[in-house]
Order: structure tokens, then sequence, then C-alpha cells
């Protein structure tokens, strides 16, 4: 149930769409799971996200839902789990696992364990069990008195439960439809009003006993629906699958990390019967072997489902259909990602060529013409220039597409009906979006031409603790990085992974081995907690930070510097000097993130989870310069899709047929490693991140979840 807080938050959307006396919402069908919204706007504000959209959601597909960042994804998936929009049927059920999501706001015990924290959070479950314990009591008990007080106070909390849904729909109405809601909201009060006296007086009523009877069989008839009965043994094996150990699944809920936490509301809302999921980066916080667990679990599932995320791998992997918010359309295409991606490049491309045969064509038969009508008027042909320019009127009145929409020859009857100034279709090239352009500087000492090692591990090991208390962290890390290579490192969260990198940055000392840094080493550090250090001020700018942040520094920068500095990880313009912090976008709070570490620009880079928030194009553009670079790079990621593009195992996207072989200045000096990184060494993966997701099926496999 939404709270009075969280319907505030959303207060500044306004959901719109097509409605008549037929409406959806007023069939209360329990059988039909569409959603087929019509003529859908939403807004934010003054800003328009969506124009005249069809919502269509066929019930058990699962939709990837893609765009760019700031075109609406998050708040279409709001709009329809708050039923902002008009016409969504009431009898279907919708949970939403938003990223935004803050911590329930009730004080946690540090002592309730993790698994009793998710059951007790799922209200229709507790409701229910709460219920079946009071009419029981009713049932055994030896007083009338006694059974109709309990039987009340049931029929209390209904009403109670009653009057917040009816106060939470008449919060999202208005016009009509808001009358109606409010009229139900008083009838609730009023209602509950009767239901308190009722619990005060507590008469006796002389069919009590066959009341309780009739409502402890529902109850438990929904509890047998819900699988009241294995729901613990499910939620135990949802945690494992989200990467819980047994001891955490047992531990306090209280001691566990905001992440943690993220997977616990996560498994609640795979664990609450609905016919609509909808996931807001579901991926985010999840290791690999999480995110693989999720991914197939999401695909057994039969209902309906709308996934957000910058995973391009995990959409993939369990998209049926692809939703995609362009230009304040919402568009619809039967694949993946991926797949829409290929077809829009192939379509694109074909279109391209179609237009230069036209063009040609046309050029030919132009010139041609202009032949014929010099001819005519050198020699005084009447005929033969009467001829010419109907010709010439034909032409133009006859050129354009000369295939149909499904390939076949263009027919004027059939594919053109209708009063047109063309008797052809011209050919529609559809417009890309504008490229994302990020510009990395130069790695510090590139020009220098050194060569040799910036780094060298051999033999490292970190641990914390004496005597049988020791914990050992990282052990046996070997690994030697120059110039120009990249080394990318998977692995299970907390099997040392930040720890390497804190030893890199010098901020951990090795209890055994040797790390050995050059003189000339310049590290730059971004991990997931970068973008939270930044300043939250009101109104503060990405401008004024840099211009902050640097202001006493050895090297001072200039407004001219900065701008150029910030426009290369496009935040230029007015972006940069007026759009607050608190408005942008997360992929463009990481731009931030990486233009302050590029004032002095380093040689050996550490990126920790950079991709998270980042959308497709962005995550594109950002692979594309990191190839280049000529710096070191130690890249830490989950996500398979990045990984492989910055290893060269996936092509970006080019207008060529066949994928683009990468040019020397596009690759590093030496092919990109990637390492599988355990507490017991690190592993050399040959066949890179495909390598390590079969061995996490394999495990998967082993452990039967």
């Amino acid at each position: 149930m939404p709270s009075q807080q969280v319907l505030n938050k959303f207060a500044h959307i306004e959901a719109r769409a097509q409605q008549s006396r037929f409406h959806a919402a007023t069939l209360n069908s329990t059988s039909a799971l569409d959603i087929d919204l019509q003529d859908v706007d939403l807004t934010v504000g003054e800003r328009e996200l969506v124009s005249g959209a069809r919502v269509h959601l066929k019930s058990e597909v699962k939709y990837g839902l893609v765009g760019r960042n700031e075109t609406g994804k998050s708040t279409l998936l709001v709009a329809i789990a708050e039923r902002m929009i008009p016409g969504i049927p009431p009898s279907i059920r919708i949970v939403h696992v938003s990223q935004l999501e803050e911590a329930d706001a009730t004080p946690v015990s540090e002592h309730v364990p993790v698994i009793r924290h998710v059951l007790d959070s799922h209200l229709e479950l507790k409701s229910l069990l709460d219920e079946q314990t009071l009419l029981e009591r009713a049932q055994d008990a030896g007083h009338e008195e006694e059974s109709q007080k309990l039987l009340n106070q049931v029929l209390l909390q209904r009403a109670e439960r009653s009057l917040v849904e009816s106060q939470s729909v008449a919060l999202r109405r208005s016009g009509a439809r808001g009358k109606k809601a409010r009229e139900a909201e008083i009838a609730a009060e009023e209602a509950l009003e009767a239901t308190k006296r009722k619990f005060e007086t507590n008469t006796v009523e002389p069919d009590a006993s066959l009341k309780i009877t009739s409502l402890l069989s529902d109850v438990q008839l929904s509890l047998e629906f819900i699988g009241a009965d294995t729901i613990e043994s499910r939620t135990r094996g949802i945690l494992r699958g989200l990467g819980f150990s047994d001891e955490m699944i047992d531990g306090p809920f209280g001691s566990l990390s905001g992440g943690w936490r993220s997977r616990c509301r996560l498994a609640l809302a795979l664990l609450i019967p609905s016919d609509v999921l909808l996931l807001d980066e579901p991926s985010n916080f999840l290791d690999l072997e999480s995110s693989i667990w999720l991914q197939h679990h999401l695909r057994s599932l039969d209902q309906t489902i709308v996934i957000v995320s910058h995973d391009r791998s995990f959409l993939d992997a369990v998209s049926d259909e692809t939703m995609i918010i362009r230009q304040n359309k919402l568009e619809y295409f039967p694949g993946t990602p991926t797949e829409k991606e290929e077809a829009e490049r192939k379509e694109r491309l074909g279109k391209v060529r179609q237009q230069a045969a036209l063009d040609k064509k046309k050029e030919h038969i132009e010139a041609s013409i202009a032949q014929g009508q010099k001819s005519a008027k050198k020699t005084g042909d009447d005929n033969r220039l009467r001829m010419v320019k109907s010709r010439s009127k034909k032409l133009n009145d006859r050129w354009g597409n000369e295939t149909s929409a499904k390939g076949t020859r263009f027919k004027l009857n059939r594919d053109l009906a209708g009063h047109h100034f063309s008797n052809r279709d011209a050919i529609e090239i559809q417009q890309e979006e504008p490229e994302v352009r990020i510009k990395l500087p130069e790695a510090a000492g590139v020009r220098g031409g050194h060569v040799g090692s910036l780094l060298s591990l051999e033999g490292v090991e970190v641990g914390f603790g004496k005597g049988k208390g020791r914990k050992v962290v990282l052990e046996g890390a070997d690994l030697v990085m120059g110039y120009g290579e990249t080394v990318v490192l998977v692995g299970r969260n907390g099997q040392g992974k930040s720890t390497l990198a804190k030893l890199i940055l010098g901020e951990l000392q090795p209890t055994r081995g040797t790390v050995k840094r050059h003189p000339a080493l310049k590290t730059g550090y971004f991990d997931q907690h970068t973008v939270e250090s930044l300043p939250t001020l009101d109104n503060i700018t990405s401008l004024q930070i840099f211009l902050d942040r640097f202001k006493d520094s050895a090297t001072p920068v200039t407004e001219q510097s900065a701008r150029r500095i910030l426009g290369g990880f496009g935040l230029g313009g007015r972006l940069a000097s007026h759009t607050p912090l608190k408005l942008l976008s997360g992929g463009q709070k990481v731009r931030l993130a990486l233009a302050l570490l590029f004032h002095d620009p380093p040689n050996f880079l550490i990126l920790d989870e950079v991709s998270t928030h980042l959308d497709f194009s962005t995550i594109k553009a950002l692979s594309r310069e990191l190839r280049k670079w000529q710096g070191g790079l130690l890249l830490v990621t989950h996500d398979r899709y990045f990984c492989n593009v910055i290893t060269g195992n996936v092509f970006i996207d080019s207008e060529d047929e066949s994928p683009p072989i990468a040019s020397d200045d596009e690759c590093s000096s030496s092919p990109p490693r990637v390492y599988l990184l355990r507490k017991k060494g690190m592993r050399l993966l040959e066949g890179g991140m495909d390598e390590y997701e079969s061995i996490i099926e394999r495990r998967l496999l082993k452990r039967g979840i």
C-alpha cells in the first residue's frame, strides 16, 4: 500500500489516457490480465515524457524497457504501479521494485533475522496469519462475548485497511474519477466508524458463530492460494539465489548494508503473488552469479514482467519483447533489445542504400531529360518538347519507394490510398538519436614514451586479526600491468576485488608478498560510492563542484578548462552551469565523477562498477574511449556486455553489414585479460567473461537453484 510520503513523492507526475464508458477499469474482470491503454500522456511538471502512446502489456510476456537516461522509463513504471494511468483493471495485481526505493522507515530491531524481516514485510501474509489466529481463538473461546469481540477485531482491521486503500486511490485520481474515489473514501470512513461502534458495544450477534466459520474458511483458502505452508522454504531459496548464505539468512537484518537490504526488497517482490511485476534496475548490487540466477528465475515465472536495466546481457536473457521510449513515443519490438538494435541497423542501412540507388537513377534520368529538352529546343520540335515535359512531370509524380512495407511491388491503390502530392511513398530513414560523446584526456606520461610496468603484485596476501580469529580476504595475488594494458576482474562479492584496489592505491599494506609501484604511477579511482560522495548542497551545479574541488590544489582550474573537461564527458553548456546536481540523472552524475578524476589525468585507472546507472548509449561511448585510452585500466564489473565490449568480444554497432575490426589505435598494446578473483588467488580466464558465465551456470546447476 503506498504511503502518504510515497504519494507526495510522485505528486508532480501527471498521467492521462483515452477513456470511454466501456473502459477496462469499469469491467472488473478477473480473467483478463492484459493491460491495454490508449493515447497515454505522461508528464513530470512541465516536461512531457510520453505523448499519445499505447501502453500494452500482454499477459505472461517479459518486456525489456529501454531508452536514454531521463526519457521516462522509471516514471512510466511508477505511473503503472501507482495506477495513475486511467484504465488499469483493478483486478490486476501489480508489484513494483524501484531503484529509488528507500529503506523502510519502520524501526528495525537489530536482532530480527533476515528471513523473519522478509516474511513480516509480506503484508498480505501477515494480515491473513493474524486473522487466522484471531478467528481460531474466536472458535475456541468459551464465551459468546469473547468470540464476538475477536470477530469484531478482525472486521475492524479490515475496515481500517479498506479506508487506507480508498484514501490512496482518492489521492491519485482527479476529475470525475476523483469524485467517485472520494465518495468511496467517505463510504469507507463511515463503514469504519460503524465497525468501531460495534467493537466498542460488543453486542453478541445470533449468527456470529457462522460468520467466524465462514471468515476462517476464506482466510485459510487465501493462505493456501499464496502457498503459506511452503512460503518459508521458498523465501530461503530466493534469498540463497540472491547471494545470501544460510548464516546471513538467519542473521540479524539490522546488520545488513544498503545493497543487501535492496536484495531483501527484491526477494519480497518475487515472493508476493502478482500478475504484473515491474523491476527497475533489479541487478544493481547483485554479483554476476546472483544476476544469472535472477534471470533464470524471472524466465520461469508465469506473469507479465517489465524490466528497466543497464545490464544489456541481463535484459537480452529475460526479454521476450522490447519497449522503447524515444522522442516522446513508446514503441514495441518483438524481440530482445540487441535484436531490436540489429534490426534497426539493417533497416537503416537498407534504406540508405535504396535511397542512394534511387538518387543515382534519378540523376541519370534527369540528365537524359535535360539532354532531350536541349535537343528539342535546338531543333524546334514542339512534340518532342511536350513529351520531355510530360516525362519530367511523371518523374516527379512517381518518384519514391518502389516496394511496399511488406517488400512486395508497390501498387498505388493498395499501398498509398487517399490524396497525396506524389504517387510514391518517400523513403523515410529513421533518424538516429544523437550520439553520446565522451572524450577521455590523454593518460599522463604517454608522450614521454614510458615503457615497463606501472604496477606489480607478487604473492600478495591480505589478512586481519591474529590466531584463530585471523581472516584472510586475499591470498596469492599476482599481477603485472603497464601502459596500454587492460585487466578485468570478475568474481563474487566479498572475494577481495575492493581489497585489491586499496592495495594498489596504497590504502592497505599486504601481510605477505610485495606490491611495487612505479614512481610515475598516477591512479584514478572510481567505485560505487564515488557518486554518493558528491556534494548535496541545494542548487550546486557540476561546474561549481569542479571549481570548488580544485580551487586550492597544486593545479588550480579555470572556468574555461573546467568547461572543456566537463564538455568532454557530455556535461557542456548550461547543463554544467545552470542545472543543479540534484536534477542530474544517475548516468550524468557518473560522468561528472569521471570528469573530476581527469582534471589531473592519471595513467592508471581503476573503475569499480562504473556502468551502473549508465544507459546503453553512454556505455558504448565510454567503452570506445576506454579501448583507445593508453593508460593502464583495471576494470571491476559484473556487466557482461560492458566487459565483452572492453575486451573486444562484442563489437559496437556500425553502419557496415559485418562487425568492424578495431583499428590499431582503438586497441590497447596487449590483449585485455580477464581474471577470476578468489580468496585463494587469481585465475586467468582464457575465455573471458563467457568462460566465467559458464562456470556460474555449472555452479548453479550443481547447487540446484
